[in-house]
């Protein structure tokens, strides 16, 4: 299943609250696999005590270990990365995606790779556009047409494979 959040913490830290005095094991910001995302020019939230994300992070993590306690692999995708590696950058000048020109922009862009998108998201936003991003990165990971950024220990982020994607 994939799912668009961080699925574990930086290597070294049980949780992420700053009274506890569990530290990263690396001197760098977040994991490896955000660092990496940042390396490729493509900004995310670093997972981190001070993250803005904590709640997601805890119920991803509690989420993932359900599905793998049920035999169900969780694969952590970003669809952020997913579109800039599928579409290419687009202008956040021109194109935001919280209103309504920017979702009809990403919509379309969206349902040349997901037959039948306008009829799922009439009405959608941004956020369920993210979510069948995250469903169609986890489609291309199975069709082998996906890497992974990070460390398998610390966590990866499952992106579409460079090589074959649009610019």
């Amino acid at each position: 299943m994939a799912v668009d959040a961080p699925l574990g913490f930086p290597l070294g830290q049980c949780c992420l609250e700053e009274s506890c005095a569990c530290k990263p094991a690396s001197p760098l910001t977040g994991r490896a696999c955000e660092r990496e995302l940042a390396r490729l020019g493509i900004a995310s939230f670093w997972t981190t005590k001070r993250s803005i994300i904590k709640p997601m992070v805890y119920a991803a993590i509690h989420l993932r270990a359900g599905l793998e306690a049920r035999s169900i692999p969780a694969l952590e995708v970003y669809p952020y990365a997913s579109k800039v590696l599928l579409f290419g950058r687009m202008s956040k000048s021109t194109v935001k995606k919280s209103t309504p020109e920017g979702l009809a922009h990403l919509t379309r862009r969206v349902a040349t790779l997901v037959t039948g998108l306008r009829h799922a998201t009439p009405n959608g936003n941004h956020d369920a556009l993210d979510a069948v991003l995250a469903t169609y990165t986890g489609v291309l990971h199975l069709r082998g047409q996906t890497e992974t950024l990070g460390d398998l220990v610390e966590g990866e982020i499952t992106i579409p494979r460079r090589a074959t994607t649009k610019a």
